[in-house]
């Protein structure tokens, strides 16, 4: 049977949650997943700089994005646990582009969760705009001809012909990254090799 908030005795029964953006698939993603565990849990927006670039590139730079996001919604809203998602690209077998994304939860006691999830290949027209230096986000409304993808389906929306949505790819991130949270006495010794950057 799944864990449920009285099986979790370091985090309290009605906890704060903060979200280190405003994004709307990125709230529901937390919302998605936090009150199936903590059914009372208060999700609220914590928007924080992210302290990678705007494109996130590789795995490493996209999920240094998704723990600051975590660490500064924590601290910037007195939480109990932070959440950082962070969208970004990836080179991937055959020396093509997928997109990618990670996860953050970090929690009061200070532990840290982190998960990355699925890949979904780029169409070269988008991965030759995402290489020649436009932003995922902009480059998916060009190429469509539409405004504010990001903050609809995302483009993991568009390319998987609506059959999953960036809230439900957000928060398959979540579940991942919450392995930690949930189970903090299988991580006693955990460290991230640049865990120093995020202090």
């Amino acid at each position: 049977m799944p864990l449920t908030a009285v099986d979790i005795h370091h985090i309290p029964q009605r906890p704060l949650i903060a979200v280190g953006s405003r994004n709307q698939p990125k709230l529901e993603a937390a919302r998605m997943v936090f009150t199936d565990i903590w059914p009372k849990a208060r999700i609220i927006a914590a928007p924080v700089p992210s302290g990678v670039s705007d494109q996130p590139w590789g795995a490493e730079e996209t999920a240094r994005g998704a723990i600051n996001r975590a660490r500064r919604a924590l601290r910037q809203a007195n939480a109990d646990i932070g959440v950082g998602l962070e969208g970004g690209v990836e080179e991937g077998p055959g020396g093509l582009l997928y997109l990618s994304g990670w996860g953050a939860v970090a929690a009061a006691d200070g532990k840290l969760g982190v998960g990355g999830g699925g890949r979904t290949l780029l169409p070269s027209e988008l991965a030759d705009m995402l290489r020649s230096g436009v932003e995922l986000g902009p480059a998916i409304d060009a190429w469509l001809g539409r405004k504010g993808v990001r903050h609809q389906e995302g483009a993991v929306g568009v390319l998987t012909g609506g059959h999953l949505g960036r809230a439900a790819s957000f928060a398959n991130l979540l579940q991942h990254a919450l392995a930690v949270i949930l189970h903090p006495e299988w991580f006693p010794d955990l460290v991230f090799s640049f865990d120093d950057d995020f202090a």
